[in-house]
């Protein structure tokens, strides 16, 4: 049962995605998501947004409404037979409605319960607010993202929503591998704040042994072992970690007759990319790469086995033969002008498949609530009356 919204809609995809059989709960009369673009302009209002066809393929949609004593009451007698609830409201907001883990369990000691929120269910911040915008701030992730010289950046699109989906998907499989082996469910609870932490690879670490923050690296790895330059066509990832990749790299430029003094001993050290000369290499490099194109250094990296490839744009990945040889894309009978994004990982059995589009409003409140809950269709009809579905 799936009565997230943007923080955990994701989550509740991954699981239809691999076989789940996930109800998203909505409000009567759609969920707000219906109502983030982009649209497709020929489609019904509530059936148009993309934001809600990526994120609800594979699922079953009721509406009800919890404010209400037959809404909960409902709710609690689908939860009794669901292996997962997954939810997004504040702190203690169920709870108090009587749909809270403690109170669902009862009725169902298998259940796992997983809450995503923005700070936990427990500490001084559990009842503050966060946008995707604040997660990835409070997490870190944002201070060391950007420039030296400008202030922290955000990443595209909704990452801090998206990492906490996906640590939640991970707890959950987690509570259900337990459940197999005890029979007993749990309830998890997932922070966006400590799930973007996460993500920060060396930052804590580095501060944990030096007692210095990290700096933003504008288009460097904090490393500096890897950087991203601008060449004839756009831009590329060069990667020198290993002795040979730099011996590589400089051996090129002066073939170039561009390596300026890099062929010096005292650069055969790749380590003097962490020192006082970076600024000066870095110049170096990029006034090489200027005369190549991203083509032509990913291949010539690749064929001498080096890691380098080129900064990617969305119609390049949409049209890449390597995504549809594998499969990434599929565009379902009847959405002809739309292209979904499949799975990254490929399994030989059992794996994710787009077997539904995103449900209508309520497409399956007959089968749910009456075929399978056992209402008869005079009941069904009486709640709709009443806003209750």
């Amino acid at each position: 049962m799936d009565l997230s919204g943007d923080l955990g809609v994701y989550c509740g995809k991954l699981l239809a995605d691999v076989g789940a059989d996930v109800i998203k709960v909505e409000h009567p009369g759609g969920d707000a998501m219906r109502r983030t673009g982009p649209f497709v302009a020929d489609a019904a209002p509530m059936e148009n947004s993309l934001h809600w066809r990526h994120y609800n393929t594979n699922k079953r949609s009721i509406t009800l409404n919890i404010e209400t004593s037959a809404g909960t009451d409902l709710l609690g007698k689908l939860a009794a037979t669901a292996d997962v609830v997954l939810e997004s409201f504040q702190p203690g907001y169920l709870s108090a409605k009587g749909l809270g883990y403690d109170n669902l369990s009862e009725a169902n000691t298998g259940l796992v319960y997983a809450s995503l929120t923005p700070f936990g269910q427990t500490g001084p911040y559990r009842d503050y607010k966060a946008s995707d915008l604040v997660g990835f701030a409070m997490g870190g992730y944002m201070y060391v993202t950007g420039w030296p010289d400008t202030p922290p950046n955000k990443l595209w699109g909704l990452q801090a929503y998206q990492t906490t989906s996906n640590r939640a998907f991970i707890g959950i499989l987690i509570a259900l591998f337990h459940r197999l082996a005890t029979g007993e469910g749990q309830y998890v609870d997932v922070s966006m704040q400590e799930a973007v932490a996460t993500t920060t690879e060396h930052v804590n670490t580095t501060y944990n042994y030096t007692g210095e923050s990290a700096i933003r690296c504008g288009f460097r790895h904090g490393g500096q072992f890897i950087a991203t330059w601008q060449c004839k066509d756009g831009y590329v990832s060069i990667t020198t970690n290993t002795a040979k990749a730099w011996d590589d790299l400089r051996a090129w430029m002066e073939r170039d007759g561009m390596a300026g003094d890099l062929m010096d001993e005292q650069y055969n050290d790749r380590f003097i990319l962490r020192g006082e000369h970076g600024a000066h290499i870095e110049e170096l490099v990029e006034a090489w790469t200027l005369t190549h194109t991203r083509a032509e250094i990913t291949e010539w990296g690749q064929a001498n086995h080096h890691p380098w490839g080129p900064v990617t744009t969305a119609d390049e990945l949409l049209g890449m033969e390597q995504h549809w040889e594998r499969g990434f894309y599929s565009v379902p009978p009847g959405e002809e002008e739309l292209v979904y994004p499949g799975s990254p990982y490929k399994m030989s059995e059992n794996g994710w498949r787009l077997h539904s589009l995103a449900p209508g409003i309520g497409q399956h409140n007959h089968q749910i609530f009456c075929e399978e809950l056992g209402l008869s269709a005079e009941d069904l009809q009486a709640l709709i009356s009443d806003g209750v579905v």
